[in-house]
């Protein structure tokens, strides 16, 4: 495996779709976060802050009261407008998060998590109940407006972030 292929993140990411507004303290940004992990978010946005920029920014986490203001690092920019399958914008790093954003972050990937499981349990019958599916559909935003198919796809696909990888020896072809 070459080494640019390697995981390096520490975190699974969960898709999100919250806007997220962003400030270097001379110029503001609102965007998009398309996916978030414990050790930070990534934002869509053809207008991204320079590397190692630190940011404060303001967003709203899915069924949380009040809004998350913290401070983030620009630690990855993706910009490749020529490329509609890759999204353009930066990745951020939290920086310095009080013990109570980290509870509501751990809450959050935590009751995101079961959700996802649970809705992966309720559409392994080949005729789910669609009532029930669509009820649950309405927690993840993520996944409103998809077909039975393309559920069924999304929420495998991100439940596999949630399985353990092989051991790194089952990867490795022994010659001899």
């Amino acid at each position: 495996m070459s080494p640019s292929f390697i995981e390096r993140r520490r975190e699974y990411r969960l898709p999100l779709h919250q806007k997220v507004i962003c400030t270097d303290g001379q110029r503001s940004s609102t965007a998009f976060a398309v996916n978030i992990s414990r050790g930070g978010l990534f934002v869509a946005t053809l207008d991204p802050f320079p590397i190692d920029t630190e940011l404060l920014a303001v967003l709203l986490l899915p069924h949380q009261p009040t809004t998350v203001c913290t401070r983030l690092k620009v630690v990855h920019v993706v910009f490749d407008k020529q490329r509609c399958e890759m999204e353009c914008g930066m990745g951020l790093q939290f920086v310095g998060l009080a013990e109570s954003l980290i509870s509501i972050l751990n809450l959050h990937m935590l009751n995101e998590k079961m959700a996802y499981l649970e809705l992966k349990k309720l559409l392994a019958p080949s005729k789910p109940n669609l009532k029930e599916i669509y009820r649950r559909v309405s927690k993840l935003p993520f996944l409103r407006g998809e077909d039975l198919a393309e559920l069924r796809y999304k929420v495998n696909r991100i439940c596999t972030l949630f399985e353990q990888p092989p051991a790194l020896e089952d990867d490795v072809v022994k010659t001899g």
